[in-house]
């Protein structure tokens, strides 16, 4: 009966990912041939954001495997580089959405989200490109402070980085618990 469940879940995924395409490509019909040429060019922009994800993987497991032949520091700052490569990806989201009014202005793997236009659009795709470009800064100074071995700057970010990691395991953990009891109980009556 389990598998039953999941495979309804993922039926309704499915179609929800379909109805919030559908939801984007009507409302990009019924916006000038500017913002329709506009929304073509940032989905190819924001596909090669996504091949240069890849390529960033590709290049930071390539130099860990290959590492007896480079640099030692290059190996971490490979891997800051791919973990700060989706920024990218979330600036030009973010701006597709403000120029569009629309969010999400392209539909990717993940939680379905919910459809929004206007000026509710605007200022989620503002708050993508801050959340983007901070994550970015924060990798950067990361990954400067590797290369040049600046302790002062990262002690601090490990600390940071330590904690963050720490409450949001943590965090992850109760609340599966909680969902975990609350489908019991939900089950049981």
């Amino acid at each position: 009966m389990n598998q039953a469940m999941n495979s309804h879940k993922s039926v309704t995924k499915t179609e929800a990912r379909e109805q919030l395409k559908l939801q984007l490509t009507q409302y990009v019909q019924q916006q000038p041939e500017s913002s329709q040429a506009f929304h073509k060019w940032m989905q190819r922009l924001e596909l090669v954001s996504m091949i240069l994800i890849a390529v960033t993987f590709v290049l930071a497991m390539y130099l860990s495997i290959t590492w007896k032949s480079v640099n030692p520091l290059v190996i971490p700052i490979a891997w800051f580089a791919f973990v700060a490569s989706p920024s990218l990806l979330l600036v030009l989201a973010g701006l597709h959405s403000i120029v569009l009014r629309a969010f999400p202005p392209i539909v990717l793997p993940g939680k379905v989200q919910k459809f929004v236009t206007g000026s509710e659009a605007t200022w989620f795709g503002l708050g993508t490109i801050l959340v983007a470009l901070a994550v970015a800064v924060f990798w950067g100074v990361f990954a400067y402070a590797t290369w040049t071995q600046n302790w002062a700057i990262l002690q601090p970010l490990i600390g940071f980085l330590g904690v963050v990691l720490g409450v949001g395991i943590a965090a992850s953990i109760v609340v599966g618990m909680a969902y975990t009891i609350i489908q019991k109980i939900t089950k049981t009556r």
